[in-house]
């Protein structure tokens, strides 16, 4: 009788085990499958810092990786339509969105934060920088996204709208141009130039001016640049095959915490 019930034990000692390690192996099976997903998104060099903290965030939350190409927008662009692989595509501004939506590269996008164009100076620098008038002074060095960049494209058309409102006349909007010493493919090249002292001042965004930059670059805002729209679309990218990961992304910078973080880094959100 004792041989009997030992055995009986023994039976159910291993069903215990054989459930539980079931258990177990199936619950990190679907754990592993979790972690293992992964999205591609293209973003804006201006958003470099605060996608990274999201992106972080974002896999501690959902379980999904976020690998970043950050780059002028206009870049990320040519690359999508040459064939880039990209899930979600982050712009910083609504024309670059545009050129993908009429090549069918993106269907629909929305508007997730904005931002706003300023001068950044070096601290270093001699020169007094007030207004947009004083971009045009003699010996002024003055870096500037180029006009395919979405920075650029705000600076040109903040400097032709002065022009049409009689804000600075043709000849200073000639010098400006003039005093340009470099034109860069994306924004943090501009940022990193002027911090670094080759330049005395360069046309940026505020949220480019952060803890990493700010002891040596001065910040200068101007009613010309405030006028201006600088918004940033998203949208999923066509070619996806993980749409709903990529939703789930823009669900995340547009409802969830990915949009208070965005605030976090001086993007303005709704």
């Amino acid at each position: 009788m004792l041989r009997l019930n030992n055995r009986k034990l023994m039976i159910i000692i291993l069903s215990i085990l054989i459930t539980a390690f079931c258990i177990t192996g199936c619950g990190n099976s679907v754990q592993t499958s979790k972690k293992s997903q992964s999205i591609t998104v293209f973003a804006a060099a201006s958003l470099t810092e605060s996608f990274n903290e999201i992106g972080k965030q974002f896999e501690k939350d959902k379980g999904i990786k976020v690998v970043f190409n950050f780059a002028g927008s206009q870049a990320l662009v040519t690359s999508i339509n040459e064939g880039g692989k990209a899930d979600v595509f982050a712009s910083a501004n609504t024309s670059c969105m545009e050129d993908l939506k009429k090549s069918n590269k993106v269907d629909k996008s929305i508007v997730f934060a904005k931002n706003q164009l300023v001068i950044c100076k070096n601290k270093d620098s001699k020169v007094n920088i007030n207004s947009l008038q004083d971009l045009s002074k003699k010996g002024v060095k003055l870096i500037a996204a180029d006009k395919s960049v979405p920075a650029g494209s705000y600076f040109y058309k903040a400097l032709d709208n002065a022009v049409k409102e009689k804000t600075i006349d043709a000849d200073i909007h000639s010098k400006i141009l003039n005093n340009i010493k470099s034109s860069e493919l994306d924004v943090k090249s501009v940022v990193s130039k002027i911090a670094l002292g080759e330049a005395d001042a360069g046309i940026v965004y505020k949220t480019d001016i952060n803890n990493s930059n700010k002891d040596n670059l001065d910040l200068i805002e101007l009613n010309e640049f405030s006028k201006l729209q600088v918004e940033y679309p998203v949208a999923v990218v066509n070619s996806s095959d993980k749409k709903t990961e990529a939703q789930e992304f823009i669900d995340y910078i547009t409802q969830g915490k990915g949009k208070e973080l965005l605030k976090k880094y001086g993007f303005m959100v709704n």
